[in-house]
């Protein structure tokens, strides 16, 4: 029979492991934006499918470490602060976040409440749905994604939602990319833009009349990154998306479930055209139980001219994602 030794330095060495693969995993964080997309597509492509996943690595690595420290507690585990600094750097290799609303208190202030949701296109019961946009928490305007015809008819059915939101830019279809923006204020120039190559997905535009000054909104669902071309696919559209709201000027709201993490390649090139993720990075996908979730697919992106008053997910809708609720006022 094994000693205790000889078992706790058996787990202890394959926690070692899982440190220093935790630790690889992180910076695959700054190498996806490092990497050249035109020379070599499939290895940036690998390297940013690894990016994505650095909740895990943060869990699993902080879970390895504890157990190391604990094996190791009666010698030196000084090593393990280089790990910890690695992953915890990823955290930091990010695109910027809108700054937070200055203080006083901005509770008299004009607060544009926004939301976005994937509706998963095998939904059938929409009861969450029209209890959420029924109540009190409800956002300004709602961006929806996977929207069919079953969850339009859903919304029409429903009179106090079509009260609640009579300014609407829907675009059903069959297939999961079908796109809805609900609003509360009305929508100008709201057109829907069709998928321009077998690789494109559709856009809406609109333009939200809100407290007298114009709020230029775009909706989007890009195809996931399942193959290298769809990914550069997806980073020109939120590249040019995040461009063509920048060179509207003023206010403006990109959102929508964009198959991208904040440590990847994708968000970093609609940070260059100025807009800006509201709220941290938290976890929207898959939505297992109602509360756990491993990455954030999900974003609200906003331009330059907003300050950031609160960030959370919204609730269980019974689809795979959790909603993204952002609270935003002008600066």
């Amino acid at each position: 029979m094994p000693s205790r030794s000889s078992v706790s330095q058996f787990f202890a060495i394959r926690a070692q492991w899982l440190v220093w693969l935790c630790a690889l995993g992180g910076l695959t964080a700054p190498l996806s934006r490092a990497l050249p997309t035109n020379h070599v597509p499939w290895l940036q492509w690998l390297v940013e499918l690894a990016a994505h996943w650095q909740w895990v690595y943060a869990t699993v690595g902080a879970t390895a470490m504890g157990l190391v420290a604990w094996m190791l507690r009666r010698r030196a585990a000084w090593w393990l602060a280089v790990p910890a600094l690695v992953v915890a750097g990823s955290f930091a290799w990010r695109p910027a976040t809108l700054p937070p609303a200055a203080e006083p208190d901005i509770s008299n202030a004009k607060v544009l409440k926004v939301g976005t949701a994937n509706l998963n296109l095998d939904t059938t019961d929409f009861t969450p749905l029209r209890q959420w946009l029924a109540s009190a928490d409800a956002p300004d305007v709602v961006f929806l994604q996977e929207f069919t015809e079953l969850a339009q008819r859903a919304l029409d059915d429903d009179t106090a939602i079509a009260a609640r939101y009579p300014h609407r830019l829907a675009v059903p279809q069959p297939d999961p990319f079908g796109l809805a923006i609900l609003s509360r204020h009305s929508l100008a120039d709201a057109r829907a833009l069709q998928p321009a190559t077998d690789l494109d997905t559709l856009r809406l535009r609109a333009t939200l009349l809100w407290n007298g000054q114009p709020v230029h909104l775009s909706a989007l669902h890009p195809m996931p990154p399942i193959s290298s071309a769809f990914a550069q696919a997806r980073d020109k559209a939120l590249e040019n998306e995040a461009r063509h709201l920048a060179q509207a000027g003023g206010l403006s709201v990109m959102a929508g479930d964009l198959n991208t993490t904040p440590w990847a390649r994708g968000l970093w090139g609609a940070e260059q055209a100025q807009m800006r993720r509201a709220g941290p990075g938290v976890p929207t996908w898959p939505n297992a139980w109602g509360w756990l979730s491993v990455l954030p697919l999900d974003h609200v992106l906003a331009s330059p001219g907003w300050q950031l008053v609160e960030a959370h997910t919204g609730p269980d809708l019974g689809s795979d994602h959790r909603p993204r609720v952002v609270r935003l006022v002008a600066g």
